[in-house]
């Protein structure tokens, strides 16, 4: 069954999602509760660092850089690189997990290069990129997602460099349980990110398919994409940290304005090619856009969906306006961006859409007998079924 939040475009098919006795996600919640919240959020942050550093105070850290930043190339990490610095005053290490370059994006290597510009330390650690392509076709086979292993990688870097170079702080963005609706990973306060190991993409911390399909165990480069261990990040005292609650003003549209006025690229009026009405998420690769059609045919919600929340939550729209523009740009993904894909992992469009059809949600869309015709939506936005 299909089932709406009452207020946003939220839908119970959303993995980890959790509504309460009056049909509203957990996203609309705590927005609600924050815009109630008086207290000064960035006061209770550096209350929350200052007791994580009592907490390990018997720990050796490295004496150059006091947290890492991950970062890619986009506007939210533009923004929290420059607002760690800036307003915590802390020294941060820039890491970014690239992708290969022929996934790689011209605007995302420039936004990497502006964040040198702004005279951070940055380091790129790139996984081997035959390996990514390859390990990109395995989960795609597997798991109907082509970006799992390459978020595994993304996930997995920022604290094995942490422990590596002895960096107590990881800070990341949004908190995925509070601020998106994945409630698996809650921690003990808004700020504690130290379960975000329990998100979808990361829950169980399973590789066991990357050593069981087409590639072979002696060719795999795995290091990048394995998770560190609880004990590893307890024994070297490593905290993660999200910066999205401390901010009164975190949305995709103030951090790309924001990142735009630090120098940040954005990318061109194309929402009918790629169906990102922002011109502002992914804009480091092209693939996610595939990821994000088919998100839309498991789950029957996509990029679009999860940009009109934000703005329904802030008032920016109404719930009926979101739902017309989720009719038109939720799913869209243009073929020669798919025809890219194909050609880097070496499939045919036909085996693509063979794929697709596999985990497309059949209760939620009609499949035509023609191979390559997108599936059809039976549902209605915003209306439970």
């Amino acid at each position: 069954m299909l089932t709406y939040c009452k207020k946003c475009l939220t839908t119970s098919l959303r993995p980890n999602a959790w509504f309460n006795a009056e049909g509203i996600c957990s996203a609309c919640q705590y927005y609600n509760q924050q815009v109630d919240y008086q207290q000064n959020k960035t006061q209770q942050l550096q209350d929350w660092i200052s007791f994580l550093k009592k907490k390990n105070r018997n720990k050796k850290y490295n004496r150059i850089y006091d947290c890492i930043v991950g970062v890619s190339g986009g506007k939210d990490s533009t923004r929290q690189a420059h607002w760690v610095k800036e307003s915590l005053g802390m020294r941060p290490l820039l890491i970014c997990c690239a992708y290969p370059p022929l996934q790689m994006s011209d605007i995302g290597a420039n936004n990497l290069s502006n964040l040198v510009d702004l005279g951070f330390d940055l380091e790129i650690i790139c996984p081997a990129p035959i390996t990514s392509a390859q390990l990109s076709l395995e989960s795609f086979i597997k798991f109907g997602n082509i970006c799992k292993s390459t978020e595994m990688a993304l996930f997995a870097t920022v604290p094995r460099v942490a422990i590596e170079k002895k960096i107590p702080f990881i800070f990341w963005g949004e908190n995925p349980a509070l601020q998106v609706g994945d409630f698996a990973c809650i921690g003990e306060n808004e700020f504690d990110g130290n379960n975000l190991r329990k998100i979808n993409t990361l829950k169980n911390n399973d590789m066991l398919w990357m050593t069981t399909g087409a590639i072979k165990q002696k060719d795999k480069k795995l290091h990048f994409y394995e998770y560190p261990d609880m004990a590893s990040i307890e024994r070297y005292g490593i905290n993660i940290i999200y910066l999205g609650p401390a901010w009164n003003d975190w949305s995709n549209e103030q951090n790309a304005t924001y990142a735009s006025l630090q120098g940040l690229t954005l990318r061109p009026d194309d929402k009918d090619l790629t169906g990102d009405i922002s011109g502002a998420s992914m804009l480091d690769e092209e693939f996610t856009n595939i990821n994000m059609m088919i998100k839309y045919y498991k789950f029957g919600f996509g990029r679009a969906t999860d940009l009109v929340n934000e703005k329904i939550r802030m008032g920016l729209i109404s719930r009926s306006d979101a739902i017309k523009i989720v009719e038109e740009y939720d799913g869209v993904c243009d073929d020669q961006i798919i025809e890219k894909y194909t050609k880097y992992v070496g499939i045919t469009t036909n085996d693509f859409w063979k794929i697709v059809y596999r985990y497309t949600n059949r209760d939620l869309f009609i499949i035509s007998d023609v191979v390559g015709d997108r599936p059809r939506r039976k549902f209605k936005v915003g209306i439970d079924s």
